[in-house]
């Protein structure tokens, strides 16, 4: 396992499709987006825009997707609290 973190522009990509269906959903051009990918990072706004913009464009988003790579090792831990 790397501990490498998850690119999040890289899971949301995967997530809407291209690049510039994210940003249309984050309401930014596809430039920035690229550029938010170097330093994998979105603002709150972006975030915020996400959430609400992508169940429009038939994709489901939670807050999790921001945290990918949380989100893959949370079920050993509910596992292990139960």
């Amino acid at each position: 396992m790397s501990d490498k973190p998850v690119n999040v522009i890289d899971h949301l990509t995967n997530r809407f499709g291209t690049q510039i269906r994210l940003a249309a959903a984050a309401g930014c051009a596809q430039s920035t987006m690229s550029e938010k990918r170097k330093y994998n990072a979105l603002t709150h706004e972006q975030m915020r825009r996400l959430l609400v913009a992508g169940p429009a464009m038939g994709v489901i988003i939670t807050p999790a997707d921001f945290f990918p790579e949380m989100a893959a090792n949370d079920a050993p831990a509910k596992e292990q609290a139960a």
